[in-house]
């Protein structure tokens, strides 16, 4: 018979240990301070499914909290989401296991593969040496926090907002649907996409933030801490090179992106490849991108070539291809992808009379947009 008094005072430790008050937790579980209270203090114990999510949100077994099992905590100053992070981070230089290096005095915490490769914990960030690339320059365009604020809060261009539902939405109701337990979003920028879910995410989550810079990386995880906190999801940010992404094979629920494969421009079909890589089997890679209704079609010709007419300040010589919806689905299946499904949220814009590219920047922004969802 399992001991409730017992296995209270272990829900308690861990209670503390992750750092919560009683109605803090009550919050994260989505049940009363007093059902806690009574946990606690022996007098009943949490049902199956929210001995499931305190597992989760603890990092251990229910077994280790009814009894007593390998009862182990997070070691201190280190936040739950990077602890758990750490399982499955790899050394992006030798492919190798990373181990966690619990700081101690004026020592950093970092990861260090078995070949000596040693990557910083730098403003709540691992830093694995990535830099910015040319035409996805965050620190020019947003040279202090006040300015990510401002962007933040922005609306954003109308035209991305177009569509009944919008992409967001699609988005949402697929994710919601699968309930990952681990989401990767790839090459995340300001993370406006994944900000949405973010808002409504009502289940144990750790969302994983990854991005060339950590300039962009530090400021997010200062927005998603303090302003848009939300106690179901544990935030962990990667400042890496997302088409060598540094994470374990098959250890992702969930890939997300929004925009993100298209922003790593020449890398774009490598990154492709390791949000595959890393996915678990069973897992889905959910994200959105601008892609062409039909080459053969005269309005498509005619943007392409106003486009390929553009000059070197618009950063064209990054992108090495423009899909169209059936050319992209194929590569999805030639990356391994079970099977693929897309959804068209509006319609490329009409081209224009003249022989002027219309737009300065988001230069992709008159292509259909489309959320695809592929199954490995």
């Amino acid at each position: 018979m399992i001991d409730k008094n017992a296995a209270g005072h272990r829900i308690a430790l861990l209670r503390k240990e992750l750092g919560y008050s009683q109605s803090q937790f009550a919050q994260k579980l989505n049940v009363s301070a007093q059902a806690v209270s009574k946990w606690e203090n022996g007098l009943a114990l949490p049902d199956i499914e929210i001995l499931l999510t305190i597992s989760w949100i603890g990092r251990t077994s229910i077994n280790a909290i009814l009894e007593g099992d390998l009862f182990t905590g997070i070691p201190d100053g280190i936040d739950r989401g990077t602890a758990f992070a750490g399982q499955f981070l790899i050394c992006p230089q030798c492919r190798t296991e990373l181990k966690m290096n619990v700081p101690h005095k004026q020592d950093k915490l970092n990861f260090t593969c078995k070949n000596g490769h040693k990557y910083d914990f730098v403003d709540g960030v691992v830093h694995f040496g990535s830099r910015e690339i040319d035409g996805e320059l965050w620190s020019l365009f947003l040279p202090n926090y006040e300015h990510y604020l401002i962007e933040q809060h922005h609306p954003g261009n109308p035209r991305y907002q177009q569509g009944n539902p919008t992409y967001r939405e699609v988005m949402w109701e697929k994710i919601e649907k699968l309930r990952p337990r681990t989401i990767l979003d790839i090459a995340c920028g300001t993370g406006k996409g994944i900000k949405y879910m973010i808002e409504r995410i009502h289940w144990p989550v750790t969302i994983i933030m990854t991005d060339v810079s950590h300039r962009i990386l530090k400021w997010n995880r200062v927005f998603y801490s303090d302003e848009w906190k939300n106690p179901y999801v544990d935030m962990v940010y990667l400042a890496c090179d997302c088409s060598k992404l540094p994470v374990a094979d098959n250890s992702i629920d969930l890939i997300f992106s929004n925009g993100g494969f298209e922003s790593m421009q020449a890398k774009m079909a490598e990154g492709f490849r390791e949000a595959y890589r890393v996915l678990k089997p069973g897992g889905h890679a959910v994200y959105n991108m601008s892609i062409v209704n039909d080459y053969q079609s005269e309005n498509s010709r005619k943007w392409i070539r106003l486009m390929n007419g553009l000059d070197e300040s618009y950063h064209l010589k990054g992108y090495k291809k423009i899909y169209d919806i059936n050319e992209w689905l194929k590569e999805c299946h030639d990356s391994g992808y079970k099977e693929s499904g897309a959804v068209k949220i509006y319609d490329e814009l009409p081209a224009p009379a003249g022989e002027v590219f219309p737009f300065e920047n988001e230069i992709l922004q008159w292509m259909s947009e489309y959320v695809i969802e592929s199954l490995k």
